[in-house]
């Protein structure tokens, strides 16, 4: 993202948060969220890292923008007459691309599907990682510097990019993300009670209370023992908000464990938490008669010599069968088919290219500056 860390440091060295915050902003407009769900790979660059131990600059931003806030931002709304830009999707990216872009004082409109911004921030990231209230306030400063945030418009149904244009939008910023999932070819994944990780986060989260899934988890209580299949922090999020809601839970990937795509922090506090890792494992989901998930087979793998090299090969045709009342499949995301090939239109953010939290920020602010230097 280019923060400037080592001044930012120096700052809080120095007690003066407030200027460790406004240094951290030019470059990251979120650094409140950045701080606590970010997977912090400027840590792992640390030169300490030679030394046993990285500086904890994740942990130093969250601080600097907790104390930094207890004084109140310099809000500056745009300017009567400036351009207008409007953003589609109000996730991580379209919310960084609408802070830079009121920044340069133009009129910032930005137009969600959901019923409230934040997108995978709100829907998806549970609220043990990311504050509802941390969201909120940003959402709240967004709107202080004039930004418009329009709920329930769905593009293609509600408005279109042609009648933007007529309403006098000088460019057009796609950030829709990818919130589609890459639906499993695994046997049995049609099965009841087998659920999809962005679909099982999204239906649980506390604004969605009165879905179906969350009335059965919150009347009957949580299955017994609850199986995720794959990796990455969505992954990981399932399960261990399925540890929160009382079930046993297991996390089963076909590939090694550093492929899981996790830190080594969130490996430790779901291992903590109670949620059982289990790598090099192939699988099959396996149903009852009526219908509904029982459980998944697991055969072991191992890495052995074949003709293209090293591969993974099943070991013995022997599985394990792990019994579960729910499935949740991790199997990676992807976006809507969008075409960006149109002058006043650009796109960024995980519609573009997937990545983490603050990979995602930095895609919005990067765009901003594409599209505040065309409308120059």
């Amino acid at each position: 993202m280019g923060i400037d860390i080592i001044g930012f440091i120096r700052f809080l060295r120095d007690g003066d948060p407030l200027s460790a915050l406004e240094r951290i902003k030019k470059d990251n407009p979120f650094p409140e969220i950045c701080g606590r769900i970010c997977p912090a790979p400027c840590e792992r660059s640390c030169v300490f890292n030679a030394e046993g131990s990285s500086i904890a600059i994740r942990e130093l931003e969250r601080f600097a923008a907790d104390a930094g806030a207890l004084r109140p931002e310099k809000l500056i709304p745009f300017a009567a007459g400036a351009k207008k830009v409007a953003i589609i999707g109000c996730g991580a990216a379209g919310m960084s691309a609408a802070y830079y872009m009121a920044r340069a004082n133009l009129s910032v409109t930005v137009f969600e599907a959901a019923h409230e911004p934040g997108g995978v921030l709100r829907y998806v990231i549970p609220e043990f990682r990311l504050p509802q209230k941390i969201l909120d306030e940003q959402i709240a400063r967004l709107r202080a510097l004039g930004v418009q945030i329009r709920t329930n418009e769905i593009l293609g149904r509600t408005f279109s990019i042609d009648e933007l244009l007529m309403q006098g939008f000088s460019a057009i910023l796609q950030a829709t993300g990818a919130g589609l999932p890459c639906f499993s070819d695994l046997p049995g994944s049609d099965l009841s009670h087998v659920y999809y990780d962005v679909e099982f986060l999204s239906r649980l989260q506390d604004i969605n209370k009165d879905d179906a899934l969350a009335r059965e988890v919150k009347h009957k209580g949580a299955p017994a023992r609850t199986v995720v299949l794959g990796q990455g922090p969505a992954a990981f999020d399932a399960a261990r908000l399925s540890v929160r809601l009382g079930s046993q839970v297991d996390l089963v990937f076909a590939g090694l464990e550093e492929q899981l795509g996790v830190s080594e922090e969130i490996l430790k506090e779901s291992a903590e938490e109670g949620v059982s890792v289990h790598c090099l494992q192939a699988v099959e989901i396996l149903g009852d008669d009526n219908g509904f998930v029982r459980g998944v087979k697991c055969f072991k793998l191992d890495m052995v010599e074949g003709q293209q090299g090293l591969e993974l090969q099943v070991l013995s045709q022997e599985p394990v069968i792990v019994e579960a009342q729910c499935v949740i499949i991790s199997n990676g995301h992807r976006c809507e088919p969008l075409a960006t090939n149109r002058e006043k239109v650009f796109a960024c953010g995980s519609v573009v290219k997937a990545g983490s939290v603050a990979e995602v920020i930095a895609s919005g602010k990067a765009a901003a500056q594409k599209i505040i230097a065309y409308l120059k």
